[in-house]
């Protein structure tokens, strides 16, 4: 049962340890090298604890499992995407390329979104709600992790927060519309039970059927953009959205007649 006391106290005490822990990264690790191993390790650890129920039933269960699922061969649900952009984005070399940009401004984002449903309305844990079983804490701790690593893009410094996030938005939703399109077509030519990749087929949620997840997210684009645009009316003119944007139109122009 969600929010029931052990969900809550899980809740209070990751926030408080991961706010400890990114406040900790924040004024310790302040080497560039140092703040791509913090962010590595929080991917990878994110990783391992996605596919450690397959080990723990493995060795718990005399070197036999049944716990093999769809979201360990196929990123299935937003969440799945995450992890897997986080620890792609760790490793790219290049922090001044496109690809890393887009990548750290989506994470931060998407990641938070998700990190933070996957913790408040964890569907593993709904239905079986017990700490005790490892494959529920584990989708409880990878999603604490997830997020820590998603909101340290900002605390190290290897984004910035911008009207132009939008747009690394927009590239990263369309990557879930492209993977759950996969994932849904692979399920029907294989014969399988359909999986309602990125939920695409129908919506998260039954009393809902019209909120689709095209709705949803055209929704938290406008909505990202309008609080973007605010948050930007305390920079200094010559750094917002709209003067950066006019000054490539005119370049674009003075390129032309030249």
């Amino acid at each position: 049962m969600l929010f029931d006391l052990t969900h809550i106290l899980y809740m209070l005490i990751s926030a408080v340890l991961s706010a400890l822990l990114l406040s900790a990264a924040y004024v310790w690790i302040k080497k560039d090298v140092q703040k791509t191993l913090f962010l590595k390790v929080v991917a990878t650890v994110t990783v391992i604890l996605h596919y450690s129920g397959i080990w723990v039933e493995f060795f718990g269960n005399g070197g036999s499992t049944a716990g093999l699922e769809g979201s360990h061969l196929l990123p299935i649900y937003p969440c799945h995407i995450m992890m897997w952009l986080l620890f792609v984005t760790a490793f790219i070399k290049n922090k001044q390329s496109f690809a890393f940009r887009t990548l750290a401004e989506f994470c931060f984002w998407g990641g938070i979104v998700c990190g933070t449903i996957g913790i408040l309305l964890n569907e593993n844990y709904s239905s079986t709600p017990d700490l005790r079983d490892w494959s529920i804490l584990k989708g409880l701790l990878s999603h604490s992790t997830l997020l820590i690593g998603c909101i340290y893009m900002r605390v190290g410094s290897f984004m910035k927060i911008r009207v132009y996030n939008t747009l690394s938005v927009v590239i990263g939703l369309m990557l879930f519309i492209v993977d759950g399109l996969f994932a849904n077509w692979l399920y029907a030519v294989c014969g399988l039970p359909e999986v309602n990749a990125m939920y695409l087929l129908y919506s998260p949620f039954p009393s809902m059927p019209w909120l689709s997840p095209m709705l949803m997210g055209a929704v938290g684009v406008s909505v990202l953009l309008a609080g973007l645009a605010l948050y930007e009316l305390h920079f200094p003119k010559e750094e917002r959205w709209y003067f950066k944007l006019k000054e490539k139109i005119e370049c674009k122009k003075y390129a032309r007649k030249k």
